[in-house]
């Protein structure tokens, strides 16, 4: 429970909380550093199980990490959506065409992301969410209607 929300001297919030050591039952008071929004705002949770598969799969591990991390990078909190087109990717990882479809693709089997609409794409939040993903997994699982391109 945070109890005061604080400016410091270089104008950084933090916050002071109270917890209760659960071996001696003594309260103690900590400090975090930015303010609680700014933790799931900046904060990535890439599940265990996700990482241990991502480690495993040569076809993501040397190669589609890249545009995973970029794609998480764009990520809003509390967003699956994002939008990815070739242009982008090419400025900004310097890959080909055919390397970015190629990336693409391999995201899209494993089930990590998956295409809405042109240049529209979900990630999944099983894998990977940015905030608070426990309510992000209901839309992820609606099905969708086939694509028209």
């Amino acid at each position: 429970m945070v109890n005061t929300i604080e400016t410091g001297k270089r104008g950084k919030l933090f916050s002071k909380q109270k917890t209760i050591d659960s071996y001696t039952g003594e309260t103690k008071e900590i400090l975090l550093i930015g303010n609680p929004e700014e933790f799931d705002r900046n904060f990535t949770k890439i599940f265990h199980a996700f990482t241990e598969e991502l480690i495993a799969d040569k076809e993501i591990a040397g190669k589609a990490i890249r545009l995973l991390f970029w794609i998480i990078k764009q990520l809003e909190v509390g967003r699956i959506e994002f939008y990815m087109d070739y242009q982008t990717i090419k400025e900004e990882l310097g890959v080909s065409k055919d390397t970015y479809h190629r990336w693409k693709k391999t995201l899209e089997q494993k089930g990590i992301i998956r295409k809405v609409k042109t240049n529209l794409y979900q990630i999944n939040p099983a894998c990977v969410v940015k905030g608070k993903g426990h309510t992000l997994l209901d839309e992820f699982r609606q099905p969708r209607l086939p694509l028209d391109d």
